[in-house]
């Protein structure tokens, strides 16, 4: 029989790390999903006395890093209307009803959940809307710093709907 006082603390470990598997070739982009990564395994790795600050700082990574990406969709004619942005929208909802719960109800489990899924979703929503989103962005010359496009020529005639490709994931 083991002593619960001196049983050894279950050791956690990341869904995710970053790799090139990851890498969009987009530097802003890659460098804003490299941040989102790193913040995720702080939340994951954090202690109980810390998880919330963690999520909580995930969370207002993933409004600015999401914000952005919806601000370049619609810089560049990618409609901030279609699946890819309601998808942003969808997981900081659910993100901040954790956040919520984990403060008002120190329901920490849910949070270690939701960052784990978080780990599993990311990668399919990186190497599919994001990568969709990503092309589009080199392809009109766009630079994220000033908002310029330097090929105009190569934006869309209307708005791109849908996830910018053949299909939604």
């Amino acid at each position: 029989m083991t002593d619960t006082l001196t049983a050894p603390i279950a050791t956690r470990e990341v869904t995710l790390a970053w790799s090139d598997a990851l890498s969009l070739e987009l530097d802003f982009m890659d460098d804003t999903h490299r941040e989102f990564v790193d913040l995720l395994a702080a939340t994951e790795l954090a202690d109980d006395e810390t998880l919330v600050e963690r999520f909580s700082a995930l969370i207002d990574h993933t409004d600015d890093h999401f914000g952005r990406e919806d601000q370049w969709m619609k810089d560049t004619q990618f409609s901030s209307s279609n699946c890819h942005a309601m998808q942003h929208d969808v997981v900081l909802q659910v993100m901040r009803e954790g956040l919520k719960r984990g403060k008002e109800k120190g329901d920490l489990a849910m949070i270690r959940q939701m960052a784990h899924e978080l780990g599993i979703w990311f990668p399919q929503h990186a190497q599919t809307m994001d990568a969709a989103l990503a092309l589009h962005l080199r392809r009109v010359g766009y630079d994220a710093e000033t908002g310029i496009v330097s090929a105009p020529e190569a934006l869309p005639e209307g708005e791109i709907h849908g996830c910018g490709g053949d299909t939604c994931s």
